[in-house]
């Protein structure tokens, strides 16, 4: 077995976090989270207080990173609690609050602990043009006797072919690369449970899960006074979408959508839901512009959403990885790999904790949906395994 010396691993944990831990509720993903970060540095010569400093300093940038932010130059962050330190962070939040939890000496070196209170702060992030894949099924349709009006028994998977269509047309960076071939009614008790088995099966980041709420028709008779006039009929449009982060956990967007247009269609008539006439018709213009609608808020509630991966396999010093070109990934690329656990407190309340992996893990080779990733700075991958996760620096 190869051995380490005690100053070679303090450097290596110096040079990165050695823990950092998410508290966040798996609702509210947009809103401000606790970051709790974990730096060490060696003392040495007897100087406390300059690798407090160094090991504080890290943990805050490691956060920071985490978070989305990036280092950007040298200057200085006075908050209260690091003046005078020699660094800067360009963020895409703002720190709202910044703590000393804990500091603990051990021999020649010091274990420093922050948290750090982190709103996002709008749709500019470094995340921004990151490739989104989705996920799905076909859309449930709440009640299907509705769709005995025009006979269009398969609109669900209809209408969810022309989402992902028009995902793909209308957006630069947004595709619903999966659609399951049927419906699935995703019940509340196994809502995380089936979100993340889709996301595992499809090798997807996110999950969109939908219902058509109404599709009913109604009628206006002719007048009185115009009866040599035919009434026309009217369709309801009306859809609930949710869109979760099926690997990180979490519900980023719920929404209704209601609409209705003209059904120019005889009433007798069965009508082909997947075909032209029907989408270019006076309905489908109404639910298309309906969709567009959806696209619009599912583009802007995933925007600084960090693109992350699974570590699909480990083979001695090579970790593959499910994120490739067709993520924007290349050679010389720079991830984080961390490992994910759910915790629950006392109230039943679950949160999710991150532990970083230390190194510097850096894209070896680039494939279309997957690449091989090696720790360039110490070359120890013994405790990543698959099912951990990786995320773009």
């Amino acid at each position: 077995m190869r051995y380490i010396s005690k100053t070679t691993l303090v450097t290596i944990l110096n040079a990165v976090v050695a823990v950092i831990c998410l508290f966040a509720f798996f609702v509210g993903q947009a809103n401000a989270v606790w970051y709790e970060a974990t730096g060490q540095a060696v003392v040495r010569n007897g100087d406390k207080e300059t690798a407090r400093h160094a090991a504080t300093q890290e943990a805050l940038k490691q956060a920071m990173l985490f978070a989305g932010a990036s280092v950007h130059s040298v200057a200085k962050l006075t908050n209260g609690l690091l003046k005078n330190e020699e660094m800067t962070i360009r963020s895409t939040g703002e720190v709202e609050q910044l703590e000393l939890v804990d500091e603990v000496y051990s021999g020649d070196v010091i274990t420093v602990s922050i948290r750090a209170d982190i709103f996002p702060r709008g749709k500019v992030c470094a995340a921004q043009n990151d490739q989104k894949h989705f996920a799905t099924t076909h859309f449930r349709v709440r009640n299907r006797a509705q769709l005995t009006q025009g006979n269009i028994p398969n609109f669900d998977a209809s209408f969810t072919h022309q989402l992902a269509q028009a995902m793909r047309n209308k957006t630069e960076n947004l595709d619903i690369i999966y659609i399951a071939p049927h419906t699935a009614k995703f019940d509340s008790r196994y809502t995380d449970q089936n979100v993340r088995t889709l996301s595992v099966q499809s090798n997807t980041q996110f999950v969109l899960v939908g219902m058509i709420d109404d599709l009913s028709v109604t009628r206006e008779e002719a007048s009185v006074f115009t009866p040599w006039r035919e009434g026309t009929s009217r369709r309801s449009f009306a859809m609930t979408i949710q869109v979760y982060d099926g690997i990180n956990g979490g519900l980023l967007l719920t929404k209704s959508y209601q609409n209705q247009g003209e059904w120019t269609f005889d009433r007798f008539e069965d009508v082909d839901e997947f075909s032209t006439k029907f989408w270019q018709s006076l309905y489908g213009q109404t639910v298309n512009a309906t969709i567009a609608e959806a696209i619009e808020d599912i583009k802007e509630a995933t925007a600084c959403q960090p693109m992350t991966g699974r570590v699909i396999n480990v083979a001695g010093d090579k970790i593959s990885v499910s994120l490739g070109r067709d993520n924007g990934i290349s050679e010389k690329d720079e991830l984080y790999l961390y490992q994910a656990k759910e915790i629950v407190d006392n109230r039943g309340r679950k949160y999710l904790q991150y532990s970083l992996y230390p190194g510097k893990f850096v894209v070896s080779s680039a494939y279309g949906n997957s690449s091989l990733v090696v720790n360039e700075g110490a070359g120890i991958i013994a405790n990543i395994q698959e099912h951990d996760f990786v995320v773009k620096k």
